[in-house]
């Protein structure tokens, strides 16, 4: 897994790769639908409240390959406010 975090073009944009089956592309909106998951029935919660989160705060989430190996790749992208982004690393990290 591989996450990246950087101020960008107005916005803070958190990303997360990982090297996993990836994502259906018919059920790219789904994996957002509270209760949907690949596990068992009725358990998926977490990407649903984050897009719920996100939103909350002018921002959103997006799904998409990670590469042309596989995997999936989640960013999610929030405004900035006021400007200000505190100074410290940046870049992947794991």
């Amino acid at each position: 897994m591989t996450v990246m975090v950087k101020a960008e073009g107005g916005e803070l944009l958190v990303r997360v790769a990982d090297t996993g089956p990836g994502i259906d592309p018919g059920a790219v909106e789904e994996v957002f639908r509270r209760g949907w998951s690949t596990k068992a029935p009725g358990r998926g919660l977490g990407l649903a409240l984050v897009r719920q989160a996100a939103r909350r705060n002018g921002g959103d989430v997006s799904v998409a390959p990670a590469s042309a190996a596989g995997g999936a790749q989640f960013t999610v992208s929030l405004p900035l406010r006021g400007g200000a982004v505190a100074a410290g690393p940046a870049g992947p990290v794991g």
